[in-house]
């Protein structure tokens, strides 16, 4: 739906007589995927949906409901006298915050009109010549190649109105031999040809070099991380400890911490050119860049309507993306300058140890290799590794130039360099 479609439609639906605030979130995909493995395509996927999520609000009473049906008048009449019955059953919740009624312009800094143009078809011919490509080199392929043409609106009976178009592409692949495999990667909001044969490329040389891998005694080392791994630590360093709210209570590192974390800055930006995303939330706040780290030094932390209001604090929505800057120095370069370390394609499995250090552990997957004096000379066995983020971004020595990565949200990453991370046990 273009803004005009989705604000009539909105419109209409906060039309129909209501008690209490009525806001409606409005989101729209035609999903083209294809699945394959055993270098064969396994399934096609052309999904077209959209979701109407009606939310209602009784004072400090709130809940939800969606639907699937938006050319169904009648069932969304029923839907609206649903969710307010159901709100006035709900309990009282002190976090329940008014709509803000703010009319935002369509940014659409996701919106990609190249990407508007690819259809199913393309997309499985893409997927076919990267099962080729691994049939060729005798190596296993299994992946997903989606891309996404989306829309979301938002409205709210205060007067509220938001609305913007964006694109997603989504290209994952592990190749896999006998002993070993290679992972790799396209994300963005867009996709061709080379950006799939590429990925696929890397994904067949790093299985090719992963074959037979030797034990290496986990100890603390220089490792130079990927960026789909430094985007795995940062993701999650960002939601366990980047809160006002877990300051304030104590909960986060930063509740008694004031050091500089190394020298790279940290930000979100919907404007992004690496991998830009919608610039609104979900409940109609306006996104803009955020710095987080800057230089190292913490500038401000996401904080919510609720607890802004509440503490006398400026808001600051969750963002929509994540970004770490870097030095641009090559991935190649980064290895020509490591004597004795260890290079980590992605991480796996990782779970917090402790919030308030931001500590982690996971193990290395797909691809971790030894680095001697400057070359990767033989694939190791995957490892588990303990780590604060906070130590890993104090002991950033080099980085990359940041590039998109982020299966599950969108993120620009460098590759870093990093002493003294430490490795504990072997994990295969």
């Amino acid at each position: 739906m273009n803004r005009q479609q989705s604000q009539d439609l909105i419109a209409a639906i906060l039309e129909i007589p209501h008690e209490g605030e009525l806001q409606v979130l409005l989101n729209g995909v035609e999903r083209l995927g294809t699945r394959f493995n055993d270098c064969a395509i396994s399934q096609n996927v052309l999904k077209q949906q959209a979701t109407l999520t009606l939310s209602a609000r009784l004072e400090q009473k709130k809940t939800s409901i969606s639907i699937n049906a938006l050319d169904d008048q009648e069932l969304i009449k029923r839907s609206v006298e649903q969710v307010f019955a159901t709100c006035r059953h709900m309990p009282d919740d002190e976090e329940v915050m008014p709509a803000l009624g703010d009319v935002l312009p369509s940014l659409e800094y996701a919106f990609n009109a190249e990407s508007d143009t690819i259809e199913i078809e393309t997309v499985g011919a893409w997927a076919a010549q990267a099962c080729s490509a691994g049939a060729a080199a005798g190596i296993d392929l299994a992946g997903l190649l989606a891309h996404a043409k989306m829309f979301t609106a938002y409205g709210d009976s205060a007067g509220g109105f938001a609305h913007e178009r964006y694109h997603r592409s989504d290209y994952h692949v592990t190749a896999t031999g006998t002993d070993g495999s290679g992972w790799a990667e396209h994300q963005g909001v867009s996709i061709a040809q080379g950006d799939v044969m590429a990925a696929t490329g890397r994904a067949i040389d790093k299985c090719a070099g992963a074959q037979d891998p030797t034990v290496f005694e986990p100890r603390p080392v220089t490792v130079i991380l990927e960026p789909q791994a430094v985007g795995d630590l940062m993701a999650m360093a960002f939601w366990y400890g980047f809160d006002q709210r877990a300051r304030d209570e104590g909960r986060s590192p930063f509740s008694d911490f004031d050091a500089t974390l190394g020298r790279l800055s940290f930000y979100s930006d919907p404007a992004e050119a690496t991998f830009p995303t919608v610039a609104f939330s979900s409940d109609g706040q306006a996104l803009a860049k955020s710095v987080w780290l800057d230089e190292g030094k913490l500038q401000q932390l996401f904080t919510n309507r609720y607890w802004a209001n509440k503490n006398g604090l400026a808001v600051k929505p969750a963002p929509n993306n994540l970004v770490l800057s870097g030095d641009g120095t090559s991935l190649e370069e980064l290895i020509r300058s490591t004597e004795d370390g260890i290079l980590v394609t992605r991480f796996w499995y990782i779970r917090s140890t402790d919030a308030r250090t931001l500590g982690f552990t996971g193990m290395t997957r797909d691809g971790t290799y030894r680095i001697e004096n400057g070359e990767v000379t033989y694939p190791v066995v995957d490892m588990r590794w303990n780590e604060s983020v906070l130590r890993v971004l104090d002991n950033v020595v080099a980085s990359g130039k940041p590039v998109a990565t982020g299966e599950f949200m969108a993120m620009a990453m460098p590759a870093l360099k990093v002493e003294e991370f430490h490795f504990s046990s072997l994990s295969s």
